[in-house]
């Protein structure tokens, strides 16, 4: 008969990073932040997407940055020291960035619904035409999505629940500002609206 194996519990610090505000009802709810929610949920993230959520609400997303397609996160866990999480969204480059910024910019109405915090689905469909997702999760292959993440926890599983708090906080800042899911894939505000 063998012993089990024990592992000491590792009980999250709380702090005070950045909150999710995880008690909005779902009928307030816009179509893309339903779209990216069902998106992350895709990814067969199991328990660490409830883990992931517990993280984001208790404020344990220590930092969030975003700089066009790299996101960077501190997230502390159960160790002193907070995790270093990094997501990369595949952008469009070259000839199908072009194609994607000359399609919105030919439609203004689309650009200035995008500047004024609303996303047109007329948006996801330019994305798809070009083979891109608007939303992480796309899908490149069997177990391969279009959105990386690395985190320098120990857990074998990627995505992490630190990536996951971070997911979800992208999520609720997609949901305030749409223009940040063209961020994430390399397209800014001034590609849609600066003159050539």
């Amino acid at each position: 008969m063998s012993k089990k194996k024990r592992y000491p519990v590792r009980i999250p610090r709380f702090a005070a990073g950045i909150r999710a505000q995880g008690g909005r009802s779902g009928s307030v709810r816009s179509w893309w932040d339903r779209r990216f929610l069902a998106a992350l949920e895709g990814m067969g993230l199991g328990g660490r997407f409830a883990r992931g959520r517990n993280y984001a609400i208790s404020g344990q997303v220590l930092s969030l940055r975003l700089e066009g397609p790299l996101v960077s996160a501190s997230v502390l866990g159960g160790r002193p020291a907070p995790y270093s999480v990094a997501i990369r969204f595949r952008a469009p480059e070259g000839d199908a960035r072009a194609r994607i910024v000359a399609a919105l910019r030919s439609e203004p109405m689309l650009v200035a619904r995008l500047l004024a915090d609303d996303l047109p689905l007329e948006v996801e469909s330019v994305f798809r035409a070009e083979g891109f997702s608007l939303f992480p999760g796309g899908k490149l292959g069997p177990g391969r999505y279009d959105a990386t993440t690395e985190c320098s926890c120990p857990d074998w599983a990627n995505p992490c629940k630190h990536s996951a708090a971070v997911l979800l906080l992208l999520c609720e800042e997609c949901a305030r500002r749409p223009m940040t899911l063209l961020e994430l894939r390399g397209i800014f505000g001034e590609d849609l609206t600066d003159e050539d």
